[in-house]
């Protein structure tokens, strides 16, 4: 068909606007611009623009309009939209289309990245409907809003939607805005928008590129320059549909409401991204679905769409938003629930995990209350697991509710309680099918593949967990993918992989104390495989493991012993090749004062191996302060945090590395390095455990110092990989630490700011470069596993996962059959439990009973005053529903750790660890297992009243004398 005269015309036009998208995006109000549009759209596309507006935010809006205009073919379109522009507050917009003067536009990118920056907050400070008398630029439809929203919401929601507002107006918004503040007397604002720390200034152009300066913000660009992406992408960061809500840290509450409610519209619905409602829409439909989507893309948010939408359809629907770590149980909660749904819901949203259950308990709230009294339910999966396997009255039912929701669902697999959860359901699906099951979706950022080298092997793992999760799809952005890709974005990826010693002689002296251990074991009788000839490696590591095993299961404490010296030892090798020759022998060191502090159970053996440590001492410190024999990568390590520190104002990073003793190492050497310790300011972030940097400086705290700037690097372990949301994070260092592809692409995501960097920094011989390639290759082969099994026909995919289904019950039918488990009671009988260090027996395994499906316990008191011993603590060191952790428990001849010690209904009882003992039977072999579910071994649940009269319980009565 030929092209029309009007046609023509409007190609340039046209052509305009596609070069312009960008900034009219980012600047216009569209739904007022489409309605001085009259004569290029029609009512209905008005409508739709405004509903869009309401729905998805101002941006989506915006380029819905620019699509309708790009559609015409009018001659008087691009006339009438440059009038809107100009009539609808845009004027400095309508400029760049149509200039009427010669004087280049002003560029307000830098003044919006910076409102960005401090945003969060200047909205709790100040009062947005006092400022608008005197902000001319907005117009009087955007003054009625923000004033609505004061009344309906409160200050701190008015004062989002006027930022939101403000940063569309014409160039000289920002010095309207300062002189409002200024006008209002809101001296507190002014100084934290212009970071001027009380200082009596005015808002004039030299401090503020000043200002951009110290925030390595650029100034204005030439007119002619167009917006680039990294421009693009700050911007964004400022607007209504923030991109950034994933899954985080733990911030306090009211900055998180006070970031997140920006994301509400006025109407209360939820905005959401065009790539995010794709994700979104067969979980909409009611279907399970696994939804997979890179970090940092709003999966969270999806999901608190998804629960929304979910209780508008059904009134009467039960929502649980299952986690693997006690801690996002609140983060959740307040960064992304509470915040999001709108006001309605909040009585209807709780929550319940380990942390919190004492006190649900001491407000006499169960688990069973709380699903009757709440729609929303973010709790941890265990809680649930427990309480499905329950007979008593707090039994709850899959029946209960109406939606599941798993977050980082990639670990529904093997052991794992999410998998124990979907046993259930899989169950119920082929045996009770007209029982009314929950719908199920999941959300994870890489279901990884398994270990698998070939593609086939990557369909199967992933296939099993789709299986697993009874899921009709992998849903992932297809149609939106390149909206997804530039909100996302990647850090850059660098590999730092160092050269080796050119000597070592403080590794060369432990390895020669660790060949006379060997010919110790040697004197015993030969070993069933000789040691491996690399010291101080993984392999190594795993031939000490079998030789200790062995010593135990033959009762040879000789050779058990000198097993776990030996693994001593190669841990100091490795700590010696990723840290300082000090560490390592600070590490031995402690270890062998904690061996001769030792005044039990300590013979011929440990004194020889005492020796060979006492021997060496004097020549290993003096080796210690000769530096030419230091650790080359720290070197490399050290360049690398000074390079990052000083190419970036405001650096701030993650540096993580393999065990919580090792970030103890580096941040010792950080702050004895003065080249570092002027730069940074770090510290620890590791699991909670009983640590006790950990108790004094708990996770919360040290995040929030990071997030606010207090501190510009976390050294942590693979605590902080999964879920830690940190904008400000701009760079991401794993020294030493190469795992799995899942890992990989956690860690990277951390790295969340613009130009962000992440670095793998590794000693040569220890192949981290090789395992991070073959990470990178297994990302590829698990997305093209995922586009394979979108691609497969219904039919077979259906088939696929029926017959795994299939497999799934029948394990489970046979797991769970009643003669199967009389039998391992019966094999408890008999089987007794010897401390795997000396050989002390124990018990027998037949008088140990179950708590809730997991804790072993010795009921009787005689237990402890016989052959282990306690040592509580002064406070409880974690506290549950029904239990507390009250100490640990040790054999009492070698003090080897046997378990923790539990406070149960009154009781202190030990509670076992079959990890700690050696399991011993009448004609069957030796055997030692790392987990109960492996021994073959199942004992009776504990019976308050039948096991309370075995003797003369330890009761505790602290709260008597309160009575």
């Amino acid at each position: 068909m030929p092209t029309t005269e009007s046609e023509t015309q409007a190609q340039p036009e046209k052509e305009l606007l596609r070069v312009f998208k960008e900034k009219l995006v980012q600047h216009i109000h569209p739904t007022a611009v489409a309605r001085f549009c009259t004569a290029s759209l029609l009512e209905k596309d008005q409508e739709e623009v405004k509903r869009k507006e309401d729905t998805a935010g101002l941006q989506a809006a915006a380029e819905l309009l620019l699509e309708k205009l790009l559609q015409q073919n009018n001659p008087g379109w691009f006339p009438e939209f440059v009038q809107g522009l100009r009539q609808s507050g845009s004027e400095h917009v309508a400029e760049d289309l149509c200039p009427t003067n010669t004087a280049p536009p002003v560029d307000s990118s830098p003044y919006r990245q910076l409102l960005r920056i401090v945003a969060p907050g200047l909205t709790q400070t100040m009062m947005a409907v006092e400022l608008l008398p005197h902000l001319p630029c907005l117009m009087q439809e955007d003054k009625e809003q923000i004033d609505q929203t004061k009344r309906t919401y409160g200050d701190i929601r008015a004062a989002d939607v006027l930022l939101e507002k403000i940063v569309r107006c014409g160039p000289e918004w920002f010095k309207e805005l300062c002189k409002a503040l200024r006008s209002t007397g809101d001296e507190k604002s002014l100084d934290l928008l212009l970071d001027r720390r009380g200082t009596d200034q005015d808002p004039i152009d030299e401090d503020l590129s000043s200002l951009f300066r110290s925030l390595s913000i650029s100034g204005p660009s030439p007119a002619n320059e167009e917006v680039q992406p990294a421009d693009a992408s700050a911007m964004k960061a400022a607007m209504l549909d923030d991109p950034n809500l994933d899954e985080g840290y733990e911030e306090d509450v009211e900055d998180a409401s006070v970031r997140d409610m920006s994301a509400i519209g006025a109407n209360g619905s939820l905005p959401m991204r065009d790539y995010q409602l794709e994700l979104a829409e067969d979980s909409l439909k009611g279907e399970n679905n696994v939804i997979c989507s890179p970090t940092n893309s709003g999966k969270t948010r999806v999901a608190v769409y998804i629960c929304k939408d979910h209780l508008e359809k059904n009134p009467n629907g039960k929502v649980l938003v299952m986690v693997n770590k006690v801690h996002l149980v609140e983060q959740h909660y307040q960064k992304q629930f509470k915040p999001l749904l709108p006001e309605s819901l909040h009585s209807q949203l709780g929550t319940i995990s380990g942390e919190n259950y004492s006190s649900a308990e001491e407000e006499h709230i169960s688990f069973k209350q709380l699903v009757e009294q709440k729609k929303i339910i973010i709790l941890t999966a265990q809680i649930l697991e427990n309480h499905l396997a329950r007979t008593d009255e707090e039994k709850v039912e899959l029946s209960d509710f109406s939606l599941m929701i798993f977050d980082e669902c990639h670990h529904t697999k093997k052991e794992n309680v999410y998998n124990k959860i979907m046993g259930r359901v899989i169950l119920q699906k082929f045996f009770q099918p007209d029982r009314p099951r929950p719908q199920i979706v999941g959300f994870t950022a890489s279901p990884g593949v398994g270990g698998a080298r070939t593609h086939a092997k990557a369909v199967s793992h992933i296939l099993q967990i789709l299986a697993n999760l009874d899921a009709s799809k992998i849903k992932t952005a297809e149609k939106h993918v390149e909206e997804l890709q530039k909100v996302v974005g990647q850090p850059k990826r660098q590999c730092h992989i160092t050269n080796e010693r050119h000597a070592d002689p403080f590794g060369d002296e432990l390895k020669k104390m660790m060949q006379k251990i060997h010919r110790m074991i040697d004197m015993e009788g030969p070993g069933e495989r000789g040691p491996p000839a690399d010291f101080g490696t993984q392999m190594y590591e795993q031939w000490v493991v079998e030789m200790e095993k062995q010593g135990g299961m033959k009762s040879n404490r000789c050779v058990q012993t000198c097993a776990e010296h030996l693994r001593k030892y190669n841990d100091a090798l490795v700590i010696n090749d990723t840290l300082r020759m000090s560490d390592a022998f600070q590490y031995l060191k402690e270890f062998y004062t904690k061996e001769s502090d030792r005044q039990d159970g300590f013979d011929e053996t440990d004194r020889k191996l005492a020796s060979i440590f006492s021997e060496s001492f004097l020549h290993l410190e003096k080796l210690t302060k000769k530096s030419q024999y230091e650790n080359p990568n720290l070197e490399a390590l050290k360049e690398k945090l000074k390079q990052e520190c000083e190419a970036k104002e405001g650096a701030r990073g993650i540096l993580y590395t393999k065990t919580r003793q090792s970030t103890a190492f580096l941040l010792s050497w950080i702050r004895n390095t003065p080249e570092l310790n002027n730069l940074l300011r770090a510290d620890q972030l590791t699991g909670t455990g009983t640590a006790r940097h950990q108790q004094e400086q708990p996770q919360r705290e040290v995040i929030r110092q990071f997030r606010e700037g207090e501190l510009n690097l976390l050294i942590a372990t693979t605590v902080a990989e999964e879920g830690l949301d940190i904008k400000e994070c701009n760079f991401v260092i794993r020294y030493g630490l190469v795992t799995n592809e899942i890992a990989m692409m956690q860690a990277s995501g951390r790295a969340r700011a613009e130009d962000s960097t992440y670095t793998l920094v590794a000693g040569g011989k220890t192949g981290a470069g090789q395992r991070e390639e073959n990470n990178l290759y297994k990302v590829e082969m698990m997305h093209r596993a995922i586009r394979y099994i979108q691609n497969m026909p219904a039919d077979q995919y259906h088939q696929e996962i029926k017959k795994r289904q299939r497999a799934i019950c029948s394990e489970l039918r046979a797991r769970n059959n009643p003669g199967i488990k009389e039998r391992k009671q019966a094999a408890a009988s008999g089987t007794f439990l010897h401390c795997k260090k000396c050989n002390q027996k124990a018990c027998d395994a037949a008088e140990l009973r179950l708590i809730e499906g997991a804790h072993h316990v010795h009921p009787d008191p005689e237990f402890l005053r016989n052959v282990g011993k306690a040592d509580e603590a002064e406070e409880p060191l974690q506290k549950f529903q029904e239990w507390s952790r009250i100490g640990s428990v040790k054999c009492r001849k070698c003090e080897q750790d046997w378990g923790m010690l539990m406070l149960h209904k009154g009781m202190n009882l030990p509670c076992l660890s079959v990890k700690n003992f050696t399991l011993r039977k009448q004609g069957i072999p030796p055997r030692r297992h790392k987990k109960w579910k492996d021994s073959g071994i199942a004992v009776a649940e504990f019976d308050y009243a039948l096991d309370i009269e075995m003797g003369d319980v330890a009761m505790d009565t602290s709260d008597d004398d309160d009575l």
